[in-house]
């Protein structure tokens, strides 16, 4: 009976440690780039399936800053014209995702977001955009794209 109590006690040390390493793991791994290109994959399957971002604000708020969320979420976005994270009124269904290497300063980061489609040069367009993220709650977060200014 004593050593199965040292067994349980030995098992769940071990469950502990593996949940701490485990979290400090996914922490480390969350950065600019992956912020930027995990959004940017989400967003336009959604808006080429038709499906309003805004209707899965949990993924949004994710991985964009509270400012921009509020701002993206009010009726001021509504009269914008264009679709801000694309910076643009239309899009090639068949963009593909890729970004630069981020430039971090503090809390902050910029980085490249490049939307291109395969052979974008014979038929298709590409876009690229300036992202700039800060260091909200402990994650990177998207806070403007192209340094556009959110309207009132």
């Amino acid at each position: 009976m004593k050593n199965r109590g040292r067994l349980i006690g030995f098992a769940l040390l071990l469950f502990f440690i593996g949940s701490v390493v485990g979290a400090g793991v996914a922490k480390a791994s969350d950065t600019p780039e992956q912020t930027a290109k995990s959004f940017y994959e989400w967003y336009l399957k959604r808006v080429v399936a038709n499906k309003s971002p805004r209707n899965d604000k949990a993924f949004f708020q994710k991985h964009v800053s509270a400012r921009l969320s509020r701002w993206y979420f009010s009726p001021a976005y509504s009269e914008y014209g264009a679709d801000y994270f694309i910076d643009a009124q239309d899009l090639d269904e068949r963009w593909q995702v890729t970004t630069g290497k981020a430039v971090i300063k503090g809390n902050t980061a910029t980085l490249r977001v490049k939307l291109a489609a395969p052979n974008a040069g014979r038929d298709g367009w590409t876009n690229n955009l300036t992202v700039k993220l800060i260091k909200e709650g402990g994650a990177w977060k998207i806070d403007s794209v192209n340094n556009r200014k959110l309207t009132a």
